[in-house]
């Protein structure tokens, strides 16, 4: 049987010269008069191509992944929530009557959650969607004309955009790439590009978006659709691969949470002119059996193989199909525009406890300027240093899969450390509790201006700042009298730094589904540039975990490293170590150094899913100086009181935790083994959720 895939499957050459429709060269803007009549041949050959006698019917075999992921604003991680597998059978026959029947079905919770599905995101589109195109059972999307149906040239404008060549095996088949949006993009319909076959005016795939005013439901953010069909017999193009991407943004007072519905599907196993037995079309056009029949389906495929830790972060064919209509219209129409509201980042940045700021209190606002640049605005005042703090970021794109964003800040609160190794939530509630956030915080305010960079599997931004250093003091204790861990003063300084930072993916897609990630920073600053320092440094951090990997137990490696060296370096670019974020089992941050180096690893099982999981860690770093200019800042703390140790050899921590509810509250004991270590007790939430915390 000869039988053309994909577009995304097959070497496509393009040619930029190649022949227009109409046969010559024509002007390639919108309606040229040759795309006008190749697409009214489409349009005619859309009406007519089931009423070819040759196909009387046909029944196939459909294998779908769905998964349901939250962010906490668009373009930025995604957490997976739960994941649906399906199996179903399609049947169809002349003149356009089908059936599908769902035969199989599984499903994993990874967070709680009580998600029901719209039936057509689990099914099948046949024949392309109707003239009326309706999505979510016709909640979301309801009466959208197709960019083929019947008066579309009265509603949409055509513009071909590329010629592509397939290479089948016996022959070439030509392939013109058609973009689509609508004369008004202020009213309803499809923006995006459809692939035609050359000859017959078949179409072999569309890669579509709506306009904002298509969608009904206040919450939707996008829809994005990719059709793919594949040439059977060497002359039917039927359903091959589809794929559907929704986001739907909780707006309540611009707290950033964002919850997307993602299915990949593909159909095999086509019987062709079988003579589908009259049986297969009584009842409704869709059906499901029993629970109990589903659950004993026995799928080829894992639950999680259409959810790689690239398409959990940034889906590429899907990414691409909106790339594509702001290419087309402009993101305006896209998005809906916004005026001012209330924006919340994380509840910290509404209401925190901290040593160096006691109490702080600072809601923000944010405004989205013709749905592609967006401005935020942060700022409060922190009770008990008796400081306003103001942050302003403006970020727009500039080219495909590209931001600049240019941020202005004073009273900004640094860290010393890397990363920060606690939710801000847990930092608050400790604070109060045992006067310890896990911060090393200093003041810093100036501008910074970021180019970032996305790929399909990577993520790197390049900055240049321009800040103004000043050291934090212990200001709680003017609240909330009770004993507090001092802060360490740092440098007074003024420094223009240029940085570079590169992540594969964002570390807690592993947590879900496994996999290998990493992200690393490089930055420096030199004196001919400011007088406040010269140093250079580098941190990397990576982890893998792979779930159930030694039967029933799941391994998981972290790794950090660290190095800053220069002339002048200043404190709060030294690290520091020990507790919770390093080596467990030592007094936090007990150790400090300008070269670092840790691993952990940790064995886990779970023993009630999802309530109850066990797991036992363990631990093994060294922190130290190398030179007199680390040495120096070393000084600075000692002279205060609060020195950062070297490390007399390895540390050693190990230890045992309790996780419970989907391992999102984690309950660890851990152990110091040499060097003065002491008993550790670490309270955390699950990184997963940082972000909004």
């Amino acid at each position: 049987m000869d039988r053309l895939r994909s577009l995304s499957y097959l070497v496509a050459l393009s040619f930029p010269q190649a022949a227009q429709p109409g046969g010559q060269q024509e002007e390639s803007g919108w309606n040229a008069p040759g795309v006008v009549r190749f697409i009214e041949q489409a349009i005619a050959r859309r009406r007519t191509w089931f009423s070819d006698d040759s196909l009387r019917d046909y029944s196939a075999h459909v294998e779908s992944h769905l998964y349901f992921l939250f962010d906490t604003g668009r373009d930025t991680e995604r957490q997976l929530v739960k994941a649906d597998q399906l199996a179903l059978d399609v049947f169809w026959r002349a003149p356009g009557e089908t059936r599908q029947l769902f035969v199989g079905r599984r499903e994993k919770k990874n967070l709680p959650t009580n998600i029901n599905y719209h039936l057509d995101h689990l099914m099948v589109v046949m024949d392309n969607y109707p003239d009326s195109i309706v999505l979510g059972e016709g909640s979301e999307v309801d009466g959208v004309l197709h960019p083929l149906a019947r008066g579309a040239l009265d509603h949409y404008e055509y513009r071909l955009a590329d010629s592509l060549t397939l290479l089948l095996p016996q022959r070439e088949l030509w392939v013109y790439r058609v973009q689509v949006r609508p004369t008004d993009p202020d009213r309803p319909g499809v923006v995006g590009a459809i692939y035609f076959e050359r000859d017959a005016a078949d179409v072999v795939r569309m890669d579509l978006t709506f306009t904002s005013a298509s969608y009904l439901d206040e919450q939707l953010d996008y829809i994005s659709l990719r059709i793919e069909n594949a040439l059977w017999e060497g002359r039917y193009w039927l359903p091959y691969s589809q794929g559907l991407e929704l986001r739907r943004e909780y707006k309540l007072l611009s707290f950033p949470a964002g919850g997307i519905i993602r299915s990949e599907l593909t159909v095999k196993g086509y019987k062709i002119n079988g003579g589908v037995p009259a049986p297969a079309f009584r009842g409704p056009p869709v059906v499901m059996l029993s629970r109990e029949r589903l659950e004993r389906y026995e799928f080829e495929t894992d639950l999680y193989d259409a959810l790689d830790p690239s398409i959990a972060t940034e889906p590429p064919t899907l990414q691409a199909v909106r790339e594509e209509a702001a290419r087309v219209v402009a993101q305006a129409y896209l998005q809906r525009s916004e005026s001012f509201r209330l924006a919340i980042p994380g509840l910290s940045s509404v209401l925190r406890f901290r040593r160096a700021e006691g109490f702080y209190l600072g809601p923000g606002v944010r405004r989205s300027i013709r749905g592609r640049i967006e401005l935020t605005l942060l700022g409060g005042y922190a009770i008990g240093a008796d400081r306003g703090e103001l942050d302003g970021v403006l970020r727009a794109p500039v080219a495909r899969s590209t931001h600049v964003e240019l941020a202005g800040y004073v009273n900004r609160v640094g860290e010393v450390t890397p990363w920060v190794v606690s939710s801000g939530v847990v930092s608050t509630i400790v604070t109060l509790v045992d006067g310890e956030d896990y911060r090393e915080p200093f003041w810093k305010s100036g501008a910074t201006l970021t180019l970032e960079r996305r790929w399909p599997q990577l993520r790197g931004s390049l900055s240049l700042a321009w800040e103004e250093w000043e050291s934090a003091a212990l200001e709680a204790d003017r609240v909330v009298d009770r004993s507090y861990r001092p802060l360490r003063p740092e440098d007074e300084a003024t420094v223009i730094i240029l940085g570079l930072d590169l992540a594969r993916p964002g570390l807690n897609v592993v947590e879900t589904i496994g996999g290998w990630s990493w992200q690393a920073g490089i930055e420096g600053s030199a004196k001919v540039l400011a007088a406040g320092a010269e140093y250079v440094r580098g941190a990397a951090r990576s982890q893998a975990y792979w779930p159930r990997s030694l039967g029933s137990l799941s391994l998981r490696l972290s790794a950090q490293a660290g190095a800053v060296g220069g002339g002048t370096i200043p404190a709060q670019r030294l690290f520091v170590a020990g507790g919770r974020g390093t080596v467990r089992g030592y007094q936090f941050n007990r150790f400090g150094g300008n070269l670092f180096g840790f691993i952990s690893a940790e064995l886990s099982r779970d023993i009630k899913y999802p309530y109850l999981s066990v797991a036992v860690f363990g631990d093994l770093g060294w922190i130290g100086f190398e030179g007199a200019s680390a040495r120096r800042a070393a000084q600075l703390w000692t002279d205060a009181g609060v020195p950062a140790e070297e490390a007399e050899g390895a540390l050693i921590g190990a230890g045992a935790g309790v996780g419970l509810l989907f391992d999102i509250v984690r309950l660890e004991l851990a152990r110091g083994l040499r060097q003065n270590g002491t008993w550790e007790f670490v309270f955390r939430v699950s990184p997963r959720f940082w972000a909004w915390l």
